[in-house]
């Protein structure tokens, strides 16, 4: 199943989406995450809040849950082994398993802090693939055309306003 599928089917009865960028600016490619939300407020992308959560996502609890989220999609620079720009869903049980993104146990933690604060929340983590986690303030070219790659996809699933 493609990602636009996938994404289509945890969308189905979305009544109010959240998107979310985790990363560090400082740190290039992880900042992969927030350069999709960038790039999608650029897009004017319709049917969703967008928010950069920069470093520190746990410290958001709160919007977050008086947002009243239905479905939420996390996106965030992920160590999978794959080919830097490559992005996926991360399933949860990986996150307990796996080398993960700088945020692996805050990221389960707030996760089950939402499930349990939002009824019946739906939640999603998709990975990018980062090339390089040194410091600098761009993305390598490999991951920036993921973002771009990701972003597109988002903006066909979501629509946009151009």
């Amino acid at each position: 199943m493609t990602l636009e599928n996938l994404l289509l089917a945890f969308l189905n009865g979305a009544e109010n989406l959240l998107l979310i960028g985790i990363g560090n600016r400082l740190r290039k490619d992880d900042a992969a995450g927030l350069m999709v939300i960038s790039r999608l407020k650029r897009k004017k992308v319709k049917k969703a809040i967008l928010m950069d959560c920069g470093t520190v996502p746990e410290n958001f609890t709160g919007t977050i849950k008086r947002l009243k989220p239905t479905h939420i999609i996390f996106f965030d620079a992920v160590e999978m082994g794959k080919d830097p720009g490559t992005y996926a869903i991360i399933n949860e049980d990986e996150m307990c398993t796996g080398s993960i993104s700088t945020h692996k146990q805050s990221l389960q933690i707030l996760f089950r802090i939402l499930k349990e604060g939002i009824p019946n929340v739906k939640i999603m983590l998709i990975g990018i693939q980062p090339k390089s986690l040194e410091f600098g303030k761009k993305l390598t070219r490999p991951v920036d055309r993921g973002v771009n790659s990701l972003v597109n996809i988002m903006v066909k699933v979501l629509g946009c306003s151009l």
